[in-house]
């Protein structure tokens, strides 16, 4: 009987041993749903739309015209016009930061301006924080992503 209540003590001691406040719990994204309740990221002027229809459009709208104003081509000449569209992927992480995932370039556009990364990247870099997306159901704010057209048009 001395043998089992030993044994019994030795697993109850090595069995409580461990610190379970050091835990951290992980919530995987690819387990998070995107449910009608969440807040996705928005612009304050977008934020007092009421339909989310309609907020989203207007998130993406003016997302896109503050990528557009920073785009600066002041000092890029191109040999032929350029009407084509490229695709930038963008991440909005949790505190509202703005940075780019990647992009898609045409080989037309990137012929006539090699350095469209570098401009591409330095408007998205000169973005303004904006409002991060909400996990309403946990209650924290989430990284997103978005993918959006950009349009370059010369004449």
């Amino acid at each position: 009987m001395k043998i089992i209540n030993f044994f019994l003590l030795i697993f109850l001691i090595l069995g409580c041993n461990e610190n379970y406040n050091q835990k951290k719990t992980e919530t995987s994204s690819s387990i998070i749903k995107w449910n009608v309740n969440d807040e996705p990221p928005s612009i304050k002027l977008c934020d007092e739309i009421g339909s989310e229809f309609e907020r989203d459009i207007c998130f993406k709208e003016k997302l896109t015209e503050l990528i557009y104003n920073n785009i600066d081509f002041s000092k890029i000449v191109v040999e032929n016009n350029l009407n084509d569209t490229l695709i930038i992927s963008i991440l909005i992480n949790k505190g509202g930061k703005i940075s780019l995932l990647k992009s898609f370039i045409p080989k037309k556009i990137r012929n006539q301006i090699p350095i469209i990364d570098t401009i591409i990247l330095k408007a998205i870099n000169n973005l303004p924080n904006i409002l991060p997306a909400t996990k309403t159901n946990i209650g924290v704010q989430v990284s997103s992503s978005f993918t959006l057209p950009i349009i370059l048009k010369t004449k």
